[in-house]
């Protein structure tokens, strides 16, 4: 061939079409807050001049990653890996064990419209109970081993989305125990609220230490969820709210009925003793950390043991300092009962 034509061909063959660069970062985050927005994958594709399967391998890639940025807290069980065990984990929730239907509860008075229609919520039995709890860690288990498997660069929608299925019904099992305690929040503000408190912003708080008491308790060890819950949400509530303006404050002066509002028809009168029993002697054992003078003051300030309220001025007669200075005292007790509470009774209880 005359070489004057092998170069002809040559320059006439069409050129070898260039491979695509690959999206950089912030092209990726893009694409993938498009999506999230209701751009369709082939819609992507267009805009950006690529194939809608390569369009999809980015996607899925960003909801791997997120998926491996996501907290997930799951209390295992061995029984989760029996391969009989899901049927019956997943079952509906069982009727209680008397085969009556939950009593509805008149709310408290003096709750809002709004909080009184928690009371329509049934309570849930102690087997109902550990059955949601049981189902939501399950739930959550299966989707941490499906999420161990993940490899953003290699993600299948399938497999994200099963992940994603798992994560949404253990977040309906979550809300169903959370609606059914959320009554426990109510009473147990309803305790502490004081004249200079806003009631609705202590159980805003105390719902928040209900949702992390959810995501915390340990059912497998057959205690009763609102227990946990009620210490859960007092040391909150004690750790926000200042003591000197709640001397009614049923933790601080140890009256009897602190533990009322953990009460509800699953507690049994052996059960409710002993909570009490267990309360006093938390008291006791925090005035005892305390000196003389400042157990003596507080004692005094606030009731405790039968004894009669005194005021400033008559306790710094009787211990011989100015009406200031039992107020300096006071304060500084009052500081070491909440770090006492908060650091070692009431930290060991919800750990």
């Amino acid at each position: 061939m005359d070489a004057r034509v092998a170069t002809q061909k040559l320059n006439a063959a069409p050129a070898k079409a260039s491979r695509p660069a690959a999206f950089d970062e912030a092209a990726k985050a893009r694409l993938y807050r498009q999506h999230l927005q209701g751009a369709s994958v082939e819609a992507l594709a267009d805009q950006a001049g690529r194939s809608a399967a390569g369009i999809q391998r980015v996607v899925n890639e960003m909801r791997a990653r997120r998926l491996l940025e996501q907290k997930i807290e799951a209390m295992p069980h061995p029984s989760f890996d029996e391969p009989k065990a899901a049927a019956e984990i997943l079952a509906p929730l069982p009727q209680p064990a008397d085969g009556k239907a939950a009593r509805k509860i008149k709310p408290p008075e003096g709750v809002p419209p709004y909080l009184a229609s928690l009371y329509d919520v049934p309570l849930l039995s102690r087997e109902q109970e550990a059955h949601l709890f049981r189902k939501m860690n399950f739930l959550k288990y299966k989707a941490l081993k499906l999420r161990d498997k993940l490899d953003p660069a290699k993600a299948t929608t399938p497999a994200l989305n099963e992940i994603d299925r798992l994560m949404e019904e253990a977040l309906a099992v979550k809300n169903q125990i959370i609606r059914s305690n959320l009554r426990l929040v109510v009473s147990i503000a309803k305790k502490h609220v004081g004249r200079s408190d806003n009631f609705f912003e202590l159980v805003s708080d105390g719902n928040m230490s209900l949702i992390r008491a959810v995501e915390k308790f340990d059912y497998a060890r057959g205690n009763k969820f609102s227990t946990y819950a009620s210490w859960a949400i007092m040391k909150n509530f004690i750790r926000s709210i200042p003591i000197e303006n709640h001397r009614r404050d049923r933790f601080v002066t140890g009256h009897d009925d602190l533990f009322e509002a953990a009460a509800d028809n699953r507690t049994d009168e052996h059960e409710y003793e002993s909570a009490q029993r267990r309360m006093r002697d938390a008291v006791k054992g925090m005035l005892g950390r305390l000196d003389d003078r400042e157990r003596k003051i507080i004692v005094s300030r606030f009731g405790l043991d039968g004894a009669s309220e005194q005021t400033l001025e008559s306790l710094g007669k009787e211990l011989g300092v100015t009406k200031e200075r039992v107020r300096q005292l006071e304060a500084r007790a009052q500081n070491k009962l909440r770090k006492i509470a908060i650091d070692q009774r009431l930290e060991a209880a919800v750990s």
